[in-house]
């Protein structure tokens, strides 16, 4: 949408307009389910603390220590992939964000006060991207182990569908989710491998699918047609 999606000093997300320089502040972090500022010993705010989940309980897992962040590595966490749904000047657009710990997603419309977590089920966890289709208005968001969600944003509460239940438990590889100019929904698996005593990692294989929403199944695809497929820690389109 020609927007920028960059975080100021406090980690709060910010849509700027390159042109008109145009900023839209989102709401602030510690208001993500998982998140709480920090008080230092002295009582002063000092950044935040980054809690584990109970996707049972939709709650905090009492017995994990949160994670402590300064003001600026709030960024790292927070804001793992933003997708947009429209043009944030038109005054109707959501915003979707995966976050850590875990890969949740929580999401918020330009002007609301706080970020809503999509906890509709035990499932709603290790999403790996996600992408938002004009078409039907929804977002779309893969799981580490292929499952694919849709996400219904446009009502007064989120729905979930389970649009493939990938039957899978093979998560030790990247996945990206991408709408092709058919319309059809892709996964991309991204494989690596280890280099430099296993501190620097490499792709070794990139394989794509298409979702066959019919039969409920992965179609590996070996031609995309003359078409470029564009991953990584962007949007994947």
């Amino acid at each position: 949408h020609g927007w920028l999606i960059t975080a100021d000093e406090r980690s709060n997300l910010l849509l700027v307009n390159p042109a008109t320089q145009a900023q839209i502040a989102m709401p602030p972090p510690e208001t993500i389910a998982n998140v709480k500022i920090r008080c230092n010993g002295e009582g002063m705010l000092d950044g935040y603390d980054l809690f584990t989940m109970d996707m049972s309980s939709r709650d905090f897992d009492d017995e994990a220590e949160p994670i402590d962040l300064s003001w600026e590595e709030g960024r790292f966490y927070f804001y793992m992939r933003v997708v947009l749904s429209a043009d944030p000047s038109s005054g109707n657009c959501t915003v979707m964000i995966l976050h850590l710990l875990h890969n949740l997603l929580s999401f918020a419309r330009v002007g609301a006060t706080h970020w809503t977590w999509i906890n509709v089920n035990e499932l709603c966890w290790n999403y790996h991207d996600v992408l938002y289709n004009d078409d039907d208005r929804l977002f779309y968001a893969i799981r580490g182990n292929g499952d694919v969600h849709a996400i219904n944003t446009n009502g007064p509460s989120p729905i979930l569908r389970v649009v493939l239940d990938a039957k899978n438990s093979l998560i030790n590889c990247a996945k990206y989710i991408v709408l092709s100019e058919s319309g059809d929904l892709l996964q991309v698996w991204r494989y690596y491998h280890y280099v430099n005593n296993n501190k620097e990692r490499r792709t070794r294989e990139l394989v794509v699918y298409k979702v066959d929403l019919v039969e409920h199944k992965l179609v590996e695809l070996k031609d995309i047609e003359g078409h470029a497929l564009f991953i990584g820690f962007n949007s994947s389109f």
